[in-house]
């Protein structure tokens, strides 16, 4: 019996082999579950607020010209102080000719609405002649005469004498300064819109020669 002792043993080793053989494998586990996960949303740029009717006249009539403006203003200022002690001089004297109240109102209309149709006249030609087209004429004019009579009729009633050189000299620098000023800001403010123009494509041909020989 103990000779068969190692045989025995194999066969139990061999019974217990096939034993594992035949056990049920184990389930396989679950394969992963993709979760998906959602893409962030693209950051879509909120839309531009309409221009206003503001903006599109300003873009129409394009950007400010400082030579224009600088031009136009001293022009207004320098015609003042030439053109105006002339104008007031003529008045006085139209006023100082006759008897009566024609000679009077002959000097009044005179000293309110000559000085504005001179001294414009030579601030809108010079600016004319800097940028052509760019402003218009009566604006200007308007405002310059506005802003004269009110300076006008206030030094009249204030019992300012034109003959005075200190009274006389007030009157015409600030007009120079003020209504100058004034007339070239809205020339500035309503200028003409700039021209649309279109570029024109040039075709240059080249005539290429060519030789064989």
């Amino acid at each position: 019996m103990q000779g068969h002792r190692p045989t025995l043993l194999a066969v139990s080793l061999a019974f217990v082999a096939c034993a594992g053989e035949l056990r049920e494998p184990a389930p396989p586990a679950p394969p992963p579950t993709a979760v998906a996960i959602p893409a962030p949303a693209a950051c879509e740029p909120a839309p531009a607020p309409a221009p206003t009717a503001r903006e599109r006249r300003r873009r129409e009539r394009g950007p400010t010209d400082g030579n224009f403006v600088f031009s136009h203003f001293s022009a207004g200022v320098f015609s003042t102080i030439l053109i105006q002690p002339a104008t007031y001089w003529v008045a006085t004297r139209v006023g100082e000719t006759g008897h009566g109240l024609g000679p009077a109102v002959g000097a009044l209309v005179l000293g309110a609405f000559l000085p504005p149709i001179l001294n414009y006249t030579v601030q809108w030609a010079v600016g004319r002649s800097i940028a052509p087209g760019r402003d218009r004429f009566w604006p200007g004019f308007l405002v310059n005469q506005v802003s004269h009579l009110g300076i006008f009729i206030g030094a009249v009633v204030g019992g300012a004498d034109f003959r005075n050189l200190g009274h006389a000299t007030a009157i015409v620098l600030g007009e120079a300064f003020l209504n100058s000023g004034l007339a070239t800001m809205t020339a500035e403010l309503t200028r003409r819109p700039r021209a649309a123009t279109a570029a024109t494509a040039t075709t240059v041909i080249v005539p290429v020669l060519e030789f064989k020989f």
